[in-house]
């Protein structure tokens, strides 16, 4: 009986392995030598649980992208003023840094969607759940009429998850667009097409200021 939940926590291990190798190397440079040496274990152990090492890498990347959608849509759901799920989306949707782990494994694999058709078809689908937050976000606000949307809320979601994309690289790639900036370029794009005087840090009382005409006033 415990050899099914062995087999699982060796799989583990080697995800958390070809993880690491993809992160230090880059994973055009992993081979199943980096996540045997990464895991302490032998290559033939490595092929015995993941007979083509493609096969691994599309785990490690499914994972990223469920971890990675999950982490947004739980800081959106910790809130209900839908000023301050748009202010937490926003900041869970951009790297902490350029040494953001999860972040940088996306990007590693970014270049490989357009020959893999699994990386492919699982990027459009986390890009359209992203925007489906977003939208439904920008929705509630208007119906609540704490946002005076200035577009549609379908054309702003998807422009709110492209700047992510776009900037997340800028993050980290460590050019001159920083995670600060990347915030303040975000929120204000978001300022304009909600009609919000702002849109800060989601703990920031500034939020709960109404919308702009949103009262009539």
């Amino acid at each position: 009986m415990a050899r099914p939940r062995r087999q699982d926590e060796r799989r583990a291990h080697l995800l958390a392995a070809a993880r690491a190798a993809i992160i230090g190397r880059g994973l055009a440079d992993v081979r199943v030598r980096d996540i045997a040496d990464a895991a302490k274990m032998s290559p033939g152990t490595v092929t015995y649980y993941f007979r083509e090492v493609q096969d691994l890498f599309q785990d490690v990347y499914d994972e990223a992208v469920e971890r990675f959608y999950l982490r947004r849509a739980r800081a959106s759901a910790m809130h209900d003023d839908p000023r301050h799920r748009l202010a937490a989306m926003i900041e869970s949707g951009l790297p902490t840094g350029p040494d953001d782990e999860l972040c940088c494994l996306l990007y590693e694999f970014s270049p490989q969607a357009r020959l893999r058709r699994g990386e492919a078809t699982l990027r459009r689908s986390l890009f359209d759940r992203q925007a489906e937050i977003y939208e439904a976000i920008l929705n509630d606000g208007a119906r609540r009429e704490l946002m005076t949307l200035t577009a549609p809320a379908v054309d702003a979601a998807r422009n709110l998850v492209a700047f992510e994309d776009a900037y997340g690289y800028h993050i980290i790639a460590r050019t001159s667009l920083g995670r600060s900036e990347a915030l303040r370029l975000m929120r204000q794009y978001a300022a304009m097409v909600t009609g919000l005087t702002t849109v800060d840090d989601a703990s920031r009382s500034s939020l709960d200021r109404p919308a702009v005409g949103a009262d009539g006033l």
